[in-house]
């Protein structure tokens, strides 16, 4: 065989090693940028716990601007029911009636719950489900004014 018939054979193999190289360099690069991406919405997310928290302290219980006011808009389908709200004693058990045990609420918890975030990287697409973040604040007025309850909504 001729140099020239081997290299009319091996003509098209740079376009097949790219293609190998290729998909791995933008699979690898579009898991960073996804990775980064991931990280941005776990700040976002802990941002909404906080937020969450500390209206929750000052509003009145299970008012629904707790939860509205925690939601930035910015992250596709997360919406309210995605933030549970407890009311704790001062054991840390959670306070089941409101009404009746009002003046036994000694702290408030607000947490992530259910909302998992796609991630588009080729090929594998995976979904990770975010963790709770979260955030436990002492109670403070719960809404109760010296004057009449103030809802926060």
């Amino acid at each position: 065989m001729t140099t020239i018939q081997q290299h009319r054979y091996q003509r098209g193999i740079t376009s097949v090693e790219f293609s190998i190289i290729g998909t791995l360099l933008f699979i690898l690069l579009f898991g960073v940028i996804e990775f980064g991406r991931l990280l941005s919405t776990f700040t976002v997310l802990g941002e909404s716990t906080r937020r969450a928290a500390r209206l929750a302290t000052v509003c009145p219980v299970n008012d629904a601007g707790i939860t509205n006011t925690g939601l930035f808009g910015s992250l596709p389908g997360f919406t309210s029911t995605n933030l549970s709200v407890q009311y704790l004693k001062d054991n840390g058990t959670q306070v089941t009636d409101l009404v009746g045990d009002y003046n036994s609420i000694a702290y408030v918890r607000v947490q992530v719950t259910g909302y998992t975030i796609p991630l588009a990287i080729p090929l594998i697409n995976p979904s990770v489900t975010a963790p709770g973040f979260p955030v436990t604040l002492p109670r403070e007025s719960l809404g109760v004014t010296p004057l009449a309850t103030t809802p926060c909504s």
